[in-house]
């Protein structure tokens, strides 16, 4: 596979809209999702309880598959509606250094738990990170049930810029996670590595994917 498009976005949208925009927004995932194969995966949540600080993650397989959804009905549905909702938008283009998804296709919600972790790494310790993440949540993926989707990406535009985005099962799955032997060595060691970490814990909306990604891209 070529290096799939990955991307997050911020967005902010009113009070009035947040119906409708969660209404359109779950049409286009679920429509989009079924009918066109280069749409690998689409994620959708929000932060605050009230649902106007948002954060959605998509993959695409190419450029054409992101040409394919862009021109989609669901998706001219979905942007009229974001005409009148999103009242501020920001955009991470990502490099893709993980991406694990289980084998079968997701179809989930706020049932599941999601978590959107923010790193700064310098430069000169990217490598030896990816190493460390990958070593850590490769196998995770491999056995653990509750462990459904780990994405791991470097900003584009400031490569000190880490994302980790990850969905379990429900929370008891994430807490299992946090007691295993491998992740409480990624987390003594990764200390070593790491600058800043800001984790938050996402509401889901709609999370849904094709199932079976495996993406590791190698620092050079």
């Amino acid at each position: 596979m070529n290096t799939p498009l990955f991307r997050l976005f911020n967005l902010k949208i009113t009070a009035k809209e947040r119906e409708a925009f969660a209404k359109v927004g779950e049409r286009n995932l679920l429509t989009s999702i079924e009918n066109e194969p280069g749409t690998l995966a689409m994620y959708t949540s929000h932060v605050d309880p009230a649902g106007l600080d948002n954060r959605v993650i998509e993959i695409y397989r190419d450029t054409a598959s992101y040409d394919q959804h862009a021109h989609s009905p669901q998706f001219a549905a979905f942007r009229e509606v974001a005409k009148r909702a999103v009242t501020r938008q920001e955009v991470s283009q990502l490099t893709p250094r993980l991406l694990l998804e289980k084998p079968t296709p997701l179809r989930g919600d706020a049932s599941q738990f999601s978590q959107l972790t923010e790193l700064t790494i310098p430069v000169d310790r990217a490598a030896a990170y990816q190493t460390l993440v990958t070593a850590s949540i490769r196998p995770a993926m491999a056995a653990e049930v509750g462990l459904l989707v780990a994405l791991v990406g470097q900003a584009v535009d400031d490569p000190t810029r880490w994302v980790i985005f990850e969905v379990f099962q429900d929370l008891a799955a994430f807490k299992a996670h946090c007691q295993t032997p491998a992740f409480q060595i990624y987390q003594t060691e990764s200390r070593l590595l790491i600058t800043t970490a800001d984790a938050t814990v996402l509401t889901g909306d709609t999370l849904v994917n094709q199932g079976g990604l495996t993406v590791i891209n190698k620092i050079q």
